[in-house]
C-alpha cells in the first residue's frame, strides 16, 4: 500500500466547502483545517473584512479561498448568499452550519425579539441556507451538510433555554433532511461540540476568564476546555469520504460532558 493511501478518504481536495460564521473561532478554525486538506473554502461572517481576513490567511498559505458578507439573520440572506457563492464557484460539495449567536437569559426574562433573533439565527438561518443550496450540492458526487450543534442542546441549561432549544430544532432537522435528501446523493450530519476555548463564551476579563475556563473544565472527563481545531477535524470527518456511511448522525465531540 502506498504511503499515507490509508488516509486518502480524509482529504478533501477539489472540494467546494462553504463554511458559515468563519471568521472566528470554531468556523475560522474549520475553514483553515478543510484548506489544508485540499478544499476551496468559502469563509463568510457579518463583516466582509473579517472574512477577507481570514481568507487571504488561507490564500498566503497555497490554498483557494473566498471571502463573501453574511448576515445569517436578515430577510433573504440565504439566497443572497448562494446567488454570491455561485457567481464564484459551479458546484458546491459541503456546506457547514456555524454561524450562531447566544442570547444567554432565563425564560422568564427572555423577549420576544430575543427569541426571534436566536432561532432566526441558529435554526431558522441553517435550514434555509440548506434550501438554497440543494441545487448545488445535488451537483457534487460527494456532497455533505455538517450542522453545528450545543451540548445544551441534548443536556438544556437553566439562562440558555432559547439557544439550547434553536440548536436542539436543528439536530431534529438534521433528521429530517438526511432521510428527505439521501436520494440525492446528500449526507446530512450534526457536531456537537463541548466546551470550547473561543471568545464567544470566555470572558474578557484576565482574572474571570481563568475562573471560567477552570469551572467550564471540571464539567467534562478531560478536564480541560477544546481547541477549536479538535472540533474541526471532526467537522473535517463527517465531510470526507471517510464518513461516506454516515448519515442521519450527531457525532458529539465533549470531552465527556455528557457522558
Amino acid at each position: 500500500m502506498p504511503a499515507g493511501s490509508e488516509n486518502d478518504c480524509f482529504e478533501l481536495t477539489g472540494r467546494v466547502a462553504l463554511i458559515t460564521g468563519s471568521t472566528r473561532g470554531i468556523g475560522a478554525a474549520i475553514a483553515e483545517e478543510f484548506a489544508e486538506a485540499g478544499a476551496e473554502v468559502i469563509v463568510t461572517g457579518r463583516s466582509s473584512e473579517d472574512a477577507h481576513s481570514v481568507a487571504d490567511k488561507i490564500t498566503q498559505a497555497g490554498a483557494v479561498a473566498h471571502a463573501i458578507a453574511y448576515e445569517a439573520g436578515a430577510p433573504g440572506a440565504a439566497q443572497t448568499l448562494i446567488a454570491a457563492v455561485s457567481s464564484r464557484v459551479s458546484k458546491l460539495d459541503i456546506l457547514i452550519n456555524n454561524a450562531a449567536i447566544l442570547r444567554p437569559h432565563r425564560v422568564g426574562k427572555l423577549s420576544e425579539e430575543e427569541f426571534d433573533e436566536v432561532f432566526g439565527i441558529n435554526t431558522r438561518a441553517a435550514l434555509f441556507l440548506c434550501q438554497q443550496a440543494h441545487a448545488l450540492l445535488v451537483r457534487s458526487e460527494s456532497a455533505a451538510i455538517v450542522n453545528v450543534t450545543a451540548a445544551c442542546a441534548h443536556r438544556p441549561m437553566a439562562g440558555l433555554g432559547a439557544y439550547c432549544a434553536s440548536k436542539a430544532a436543528m439536530i431534529n432537522f438534521t433528521s429530517t433532511l438526511a432521510q428527505e435528501w439521501a436520494k440525492d446523493g446528500i449526507r446530512v450530519n450534526a457536531l456537537t461540540p463541548g466546551s470550547v476555548a473561543t471568545d464567544m463564551i470566555l470572558p474578557t476579563d484576565p482574572i474571570e476568564r481563568e475562573a471560567f475556563e477552570k469551572d467550564m473544565a471540571s464539567q467534562n472527563l478531560l478536564g480541560r476546555l477544546a481547541e477549536p481545531r479538535e472540533i474541526a477535524r471532526a467537522v473535517r470527518f463527517l465531510s470526507s469520504s471517510a464518513a461516506s456511511f454516515m448519515t442521519g448522525q450527531t457525532l458529539i465531540v465533549d470531552g465527556g460532558l455528557l457522558a
